[in-house]
């Protein structure tokens, strides 16, 4: 079986190459290389990788996806800071370029969606809530859900990611609070009382996997991809850096920053009814990124 990955050199994409090789799929990665070749380069010479630096923009990227058994489309601006910061090029390929992606592809098909489309709900989010999104980065992704509306497609709603990738992300709340406990022995903390559920990228690897093994029982419908023992606030995540890390900790609630106004708690009892867990824990994550980071301390100590 052939799987086509847009995005397969990105912080997700790069784990989930190597995760579909291992399990014996032939792996088609679809992706500009934005972030350069490296996060690939220990699959590249694998004899069922291709490696294609396409942007899904152009026409190029339609014979790839048409040609495979099945897509996983990654592909994308990531987060609302990415796309208020380049908004033409957001909409381009967010919508644009994943309309050209669905359109094109002829096999089974899983979309990354972002659990962003819920907003400022406070209340639990199951997959059957009206959508709130408040972004144009959880705009964007909601129309391409809308784009696979009445298809067999499965439709995935993670949650927000954590934890160590050939791609290192810095970004991403969990990675960034560790990143600052370290470097800068301060946090300031906005809106802890906001609620967000976490898995690791691990875990998200085996849920877009999931996608394909699963897809007759999953097809056609939308799925929030997460563990209910990963609701946290992002209070409770500075918590558990301290636990490792001496650092200050400064909660201001007073300052509004999160566009997306992410405060819910998901309820994802649909995907662990098919059995699907976190694996990783939010403390183990933070262990490996803290491990990590510091020795990237000692490697700038050394030059």
């Amino acid at each position: 079986m052939k799987i086509a990955v847009t995005g397969g050199a990105g912080y997700i994409g790069s784990r989930l190459c190597s995760r579909l090789l291992d399990m014996g799929y032939d792996v088609v990665c679809i992706d500009w290389l934005k972030w350069g070749i490296e996060p690939v380069l220990h699959i590249v010479d694998h004899p069922r990788f291709h490696l294609h630096c396409v942007d899904i923009r152009t026409p190029a990227v339609e014979p790839l996806v048409r040609d495979a058994d099945a897509v996983i489309h990654l592909a994308g601006i990531i987060g609302f800071p990415a796309c208020n910061a380049e908004p033409d090029l957001a909409y381009h390929i967010n919508v644009e370029g994943t309309k050209r992606v669905i359109d094109a592809s002829t096999g089974l098909f899983v979309y990354a969606s972002t659990g962003s489309v819920y907003g400022d709900l406070n209340s639990v989010c199951t997959e059957n809530v009206d959508t709130n999104p408040l972004s144009t980065y959880a705009e964007y992704k909601l129309r391409g859900e809308e784009y696979l509306c009445g298809t067999n497609a499965v439709i995935l709603r993670p949650a927000t990611a954590f934890g160590i990738s050939n791609r290192l992300r810095t970004d991403l709340l969990i990675n960034d609070f560790t990143r600052r406990a370290i470097f800068e022995r301060k946090l300031e903390l906005f809106e802890g009382h906001f609620k967000r559920t976490f898995l690791s990228v691990n875990d998200l690897v085996r849920a877009f996997e999931w996608g394909v093994t699963y897809h007759d029982t999953m097809s056609g419908e939308v799925w929030n991809v997460g563990d209910r023992s990963l609701n946290l606030t992002k209070l409770d995540i500075a918590n558990v850096i301290k636990e490792y890390i001496d650092y200050e900790l400064i909660v201001n609630d007073a300052i509004k920053h999160d566009q997306d106004a992410r405060n819910y708690f998901v309820d994802y009892s649909k995907i662990e009814n098919i059995g699907f867990y976190a694996e990783e824990t939010v403390d183990s994550g933070i262990r490996t990124l803290i491990q990590v980071y510091n020795n990237l301390t000692q490697q700038r100590h050394y030059q």
